[in-house]
């Protein structure tokens, strides 16, 4: 590969392995993957160019840059050539990958941490997407050793790309290394208490004053992710055009399919949706607006709706770095509330205030936007059977105030 020159590439820091590497390119921020000579991998880059290319997320591309480059670590510390590996070498880098990088035929006096599986699965599924690429692109014969065809197989292989053991007859592709899923656990969410705190931490309206005092844009921000169950990226992709007041109907806002490569969001799926939002939401955004014209911003439909006002270039698109630092700050301020939230909770919190509230499957999963209703059934399957869950708030009330059903 020839290096771009518009492009930064910054050098790593870790040297004797590969490693994945930020690179930026105008605006747009992608990932490479580099040798221990610190020379662009060429059959990585060309899969990853692919990637980029194809509707898959920026955040997939990291994750398969990372997989790739744990991958061409072991191959280099092997001297082995990428095209000549076998079956048993793959079974090597999962056993590496659990012993967090370490070679498993070394003895450890103290022995690591166990790898989460599903931390192992992402690497090793980034190195078998790799290689089913290069099976069809370049038909490297060392790819087809990594599935083996199953005979009468009774459901489709999943996949982007036909199969490329198609011509063997009916049935289907299966790894030879399969994944091992870790024990499910319910998704945590918030309850109507701490939601408040959370809200009331950053703004407050003063009664006596007459006006709000604190971080509006932030309190704006919870709110707005409390009422829809959107994605943080989906929400900070948010632009001025896409709120529309309720001007005698029911307020909503649009969910655009949109990317910001320089601060990593995605509209997941790229999938347009409308999701309704209460009166009360609806008037908090008209009172920010205001807000930030009183600190001397211009706003104009193709703006975002969540910029930097205390930090930062004034008035440039939030960061969900910022976020995370708000965050971090509040933990420090309410250390009781539960240490290991994010904004996703806000998201499983609404998923299950409506399930709960008895809002129909359907309905959750348009306004969630997941692909189908499976994942939806899946993801919350517990939902329902909680009777704990179903006392530990007024659900019904919560989600009526949101309008989620409009």
């Amino acid at each position: 590969m020839t290096i771009d020159a518009r492009r930064t590439y910054q050098l790593p820091t870790v040297a004797g392995m590969a490693v994945r590497q930020r690179v930026t390119c105008g605006d747009e921020v992608t990932y490479v993957v580099l040798d221990r000579q610190w020379r662009v991998v060429e059959a990585a880059e060309e899969y990853l160019e692919h990637l980029r290319q194809e509707p898959y997320s920026p955040h997939t591309v990291r994750s398969y840059a990372h997989g790739l480059a744990l991958w061409w670590s072991m191959l280099e510390e092997r001297d082995q050539d990428w095209r000549k590996v076998g079956v048993q070498d793959l079974a090597r880098f999962r056993q590496r990958l659990r012993n967090s990088g370490s070679d498993p035929s070394v003895l450890r006096l103290r022995p690591n941490k166990p790898v989460p599986d599903s931390t192992v699965d992402a690497a090793l599924t980034a190195v078998m997407s790799f290689y089913r690429y290069q099976a069809i692109v370049a038909d490297v014969p060392a790819a087809r050793q990594f599935y083996v065809h199953v005979k009468g197989g009774t459901t489709e292989a999943r996949g982007r790309y036909a199969s490329f053991l198609g011509h063997l007859g009916g049935g289907q592709n299966r790894r030879v290394v399969g994944r091992r899923r870790d024990p499910k656990s319910p998704p945590p969410f918030l309850t109507p208490p701490q939601i408040t705190v959370i809200k009331q931490d950053a703004a407050a309206f003063q009664t006596e004053a007459g006006c709000w005092v604190g971080d509006l844009r932030m309190r704006l921000l919870w709110m707005l992710l409390e009422e829809t169950g959107l994605r943080l990226a989906e929400a900070l992709l948010l632009q001025h055009g896409d709120w529309h007041p309720g001007t005698g109907t029911t307020a909503w806002v649009e969910v655009q399919p949109r990317e910001d490569q320089r601060r990593r969001l995605r509209v997941k799926n790229q999938q347009y949706r409308r999701v309704y939002i209460s009166d009360d939401l609806d008037e908090l955004y008209g009172e920010y607006l205001f807000w930030l014209v009183d600190l001397g911003l211009e706003l104009r439909d193709a703006d975002p709706v969540f910029v930097n006002v205390f930090r930062g270039e004034f008035g440039r698109p939030l960061r969900p770095e910022t976020v995370y630092d708000w965050i971090e700050g509040f933990k420090r301020r309410h250390p009781l509330l539960p240490p290991g939230w994010t904004p996703h909770w806000f998201r499983h919190t609404h998923a299950t205030a409506l399930l709960l509230a008895g809002v129909p499957e359907h309905v959750v999963q348009r306004r969630l936007g997941h692909a189908d209703i499976q994942t939806l059934m899946t993801t919350y399957a517990h939902v329902t059977e909680d009777a704990a869950m179903r006392a530990a708030a007024d659900w019904k009330t919560l989600a009526a105030r949101w309008g989620a059903v409009a």
